[in-house]
């Protein structure tokens, strides 16, 4: 049966959604994360801001579920502008320095409000 993995420390989710799945073979399923504040709730201003802390609150639910960035099999990235490519990329490697995971890109004509980008995430969480 699936656990479902919720914590403040990510921004909640404003659908009828759970932040993110464990199944029992240990495969964690995120839903979308954005740039949204968890103290706040509010999405932050830059395209920087809005990539570091989506990746935080990734962050939140792999240690909330028992893993790390490290358990990070695949991403699939959405990007308002592909022109964000390479800072994204240089953000990215702050989070996935060594082995970082797959990834797909692409470009959706419209996301959450003021979302730059979103991602969702597939972890494999050994031992979970």
């Amino acid at each position: 049966m699936k656990r479902v993995i919720a914590t403040t420390s990510a921004a909640a989710m404003y659908n009828p959604v759970s932040q993110a799945t464990l199944a029992p073979n240990g495969m964690l399923y995120t839903a979308g994360m954005i740039g949204r504040s968890p103290e706040t709730g509010q999405m932050l201003p830059t395209f920087d801001e809005q990539a570091h802390q989506a990746l935080r609150n990734l962050g939140a639910l792999l240690q909330e579920a028992g893993g790390t960035y490290a358990d990070v099999m695949f991403l699939q990235l959405y990007l308002l502008d592909m022109d964000s490519i390479e800072r994204f990329n240089e953000i990215f490697r702050q989070y996935f320095q060594v082995e970082p995971p797959a990834r797909a890109v692409c470009q959706p004509l419209k996301l959450y409000p003021v979302a730059l980008l979103m991602f969702t995430a597939v972890a494999c969480l050994h031992g979970a």
